[in-house]
């Protein structure tokens, strides 16, 4: 169950980065940056509808993480995620792998968000960039959650041995 409640909170992410662009698209001033650099100055551009490449790289990037973590969205796994049986060891790998992959997916979304805002707001002069401590934090729970699918993943390995030996005896 937990995997599909992540997988729709990064269908609910990246819904929420393509309604903020279209919703702040018309609202844009008539010069908008396309990228934003690191010193603080940003270039200023002819409204066009190349920032959309925003959103739309944040949908290829879900799609090419899911395939390269090998995560297949209708497969047995979802199916017997359902069910009440206690999980093989692989599927409950597989289950950890797919939760791990949904779990950097959120935070990738975050970034891509966060992108988008600061793009729309140094558009409106509001702000100068990216807020680099926010961005800063997000990289750091990203990798902070490598240890944590590791730990994790021995967890559930002694977890498995534990109720193998109990059903032995």
């Amino acid at each position: 169950m937990v995997p599909f409640f992540l997988l729709v909170l990064n269908i609910i992410l990246l819904a929420i980065s393509w309604i903020m662009l279209v919703y702040a698209y018309p609202r844009l001033p008539a010069d908008i940056p396309l990228w934003l650099a690191l010193g603080g100055d940003n270039f200023l551009y002819p409204k066009s509808l190349l920032i959309f490449l925003y959103p739309l790289g944040e949908t290829l990037f879900n799609l090419l993480f899911l395939k390269l973590a090998r995560v297949k969205l209708f497969s047995k796994q979802w199916k017997s995620s359902l069910d009440k049986t206690p999980p093989s060891p692989a599927q409950s790998k597989e289950r950890l792998r797919i939760e791990f992959a949904f779990l950097a997916m959120i935070f990738f979304n975050l970034i891509f968000i966060h992108v988008e805002r600061s793009l729309i707001l140094v558009a409106h002069r509001v702000e100068k960039g990216v807020n680099p401590f926010y961005f800063l934090m997000l990289f750091l729970v990203l990798l902070m959650l490598i240890p944590y699918y590791r730990i994790r993943e021995i967890a559930e390995r002694k977890q498995w041995l534990i109720k193998s030996k109990k059903r032995k005896k």
